[in-house]
Formats: C-alpha cells, structure tokens, sequence
C-alpha cells in the first residue's frame, strides 16, 4: 500500500493527494486476500454526521456567552481516514476500552509522537474516503452521507473537507457559504441575535490549499469488515472564542450578521479550523435512517 512518510519532502505537497493514495491502497488491496486475510481487504462503510449534544442544548463559551443555536448548515465535502495519529494524539486515550495497553504505550514512548504537535501532522497509510459533498442542518439530528470506500487497517485520522461549492438540500440556504449558524448569545444584560458565516476562502488550510481541517482525531480502531463511520461536528467549539459584544443588537428578533473583519467573525473562522470540531469514530452496525431535510422554513 502506498504511504506517506517521515522522509516527504513535506506535508504541503503530500496531503492534497489523499484520494490517489487511496486509489493505489485499493489497488493493492485487490489481491491482498490471498496473503493476508486482515491488511488490505475492500471494504464499503457507511457515513453519517449529526452535532454533539452539547452543541444542540445551550452552551457556555469561554468569553462567558451562554448560546442558543437555532439553526445550522454546514456543507460537507470528502472525508478522509487515515492511519497517522491525530493532532491531538499526545492528549488522547486511544482504542475502544480507553487506556492504552502496556506494550502499545512503550512504543509510543520509544517512538515520540512529533507528527502529533501542529505542524507535523502525519497522515500514514490512506484508510478510506466519502467522497460524494452534501449540505446539513446539523440541529435536525442524524443525517446519513454516502458510502465511503475504504481498505481494512488501522484508522486513527481523518480530513474534514468543506464543500465548496455547497450542493445538496441546503445549498440554497447557504447561499455560496460553507457555514451559516444562528442563533441567540446572552451574557448579563446583553442578549445578541446573530447568524455566522464562512466562505470557503476563511477556511482554507496553508498546508493543502483546499477548504479542510488536518489531523481530526478517529477514535483509534482497527476496520476489518462493514460498519458506520460517525462524524460529530462540535458547533460549540466553532464558536467558544467569538465576544458577540461588538455585535449590533438587532431592531426587529432578525439575526445580526458578524461583521466581515470582525473580532468576532476572526473567532468564528478560527473555531472552524480546531480540529477538535470534528470527531470520528466507527462501530460494526447500519446507520441511521435518513432525516427528512425540508428547507422551507
């Protein structure tokens, strides 16, 4: 299987490349159950996304805004799996039980985890990819995405792409942006309406030149066979840094829109890019059954 390594040149010209990286793990994978009954074996996993429930409920930020969130799009592009440790992998507790076994932590000791600091993300081996971008209301619950094609092996990574431009339901609704929330921020007195949005351009990485989130943590399993890929997109941690105090109070209970160059829309792009806004995971099962999207509110 085709692999990224140490020895890359760099992880700018590496990342983009992640669906021909996958393509060639395919490839190999083809004539893998000959050898190996459980490296390289095709596998079709299924895809969902919903928010976390802290995000659905009101939420506390870190500046001391208690938000209510009434409405959330998001346009969804390709997702990645991968086998490299996430950024977050030094703060992490890995596998389905939770601590790591014994011989697993000593070679993580032995083999520091420098791919793990920002900027030295590490994707390894291409596990899988969703290839098929969508648009969502994150607060109408679970939403079934396409299938991902995917090679048997050791996930613990993942790119979260946005799509751009937005298709699907919500397309409309999004208007050309990749987010649009809404929704009520209080703190005291002070109540704000406010509706937040980001154009691609806000969010792209340095590193690929594309609208996407690296080294999103996959809560480290081993795909071996058919199941659902859970994405939990974290509006709460999109917004934990925005002082909605600079905002306009608005005239009539219509939303206020963050004010392009903004401290507060600045905030809000930068919560779009914490990988920690994006979590995966997988499990043996069928997904949930498709939410009906209605647009027409």
């Amino acid at each position: 299987m085709t692999s990224i390594t140490a020895q890359d040149s760099s992880r700018r010209r590496a990342a983009p490349g992640a669906a021909g990286l996958l393509a060639a793990a395919l490839a190999a994978g083809c004539g893998a159950g000959d050898g190996d009954a459980t490296s390289g074996k095709r596998l079709t996993l299924a895809t969902q996304v919903t928010a976390d429930a802290a995000s659905v409920a009101p939420f506390n930020t870190a500046l001391g805004w208690t938000v209510t969130l009434s409405r959330a799009h998001l346009s969804v592009g390709p997702l990645y799996y991968f086998e490299g440790a996430p950024l977050t992998a030094g703060r992490a507790a890995p596998g389905r039980g939770g601590a790591r076994p014994l011989l697993d932590r000593l070679a993580r000791w032995a083999l520091p985890e420098a791919h793990a600091h920002p900027g030295h993300y590490q994707s390894g081996e291409a596990r899988g990819q969703m290839a098929q971008p969508t648009s969502v209301d994150l607060l109408q619950g679970t939403t079934v995405l396409a299938d991902a094609d995917a090679v048997s092996g050791v996930v613990r990574s993942a790119r979260f792409t946005f799509g751009a431009p937005p298709a699907g339901p919500f397309a409309a609704a999004l208007d050309g942006h990749v987010v649009a929330i809404e929704g009520r921020a209080e703190k005291g007195d002070v109540a704000r309406v406010f509706r937040a949005r980001a154009l691609a351009a806000d969010v792209v990485d340095a590193a690929t030149g594309e609208p996407s989130v690296e080294g999103c943590a996959f809560e480290e399993t081993f795909l071996d066979g058919p199941g659902v890929v859970t994405l939990v997109v974290k509006p709460s941690v999109w917004l934990d840094q925005v002082d909605f105090e600079e905002l306009a109070a608005s005239e009539d209970g219509a939303p206020v829109d963050l004010e392009p160059g903004s401290q507060a829309l600045r905030g809000f792009t930068r919560g779009l890019k914490k990988g920690t806004a994006y979590a995966l995971s997988f499990a043996p099962g069928s997904p949930a059954q498709p939410e009906q999207q209605d647009d027409s509110e």
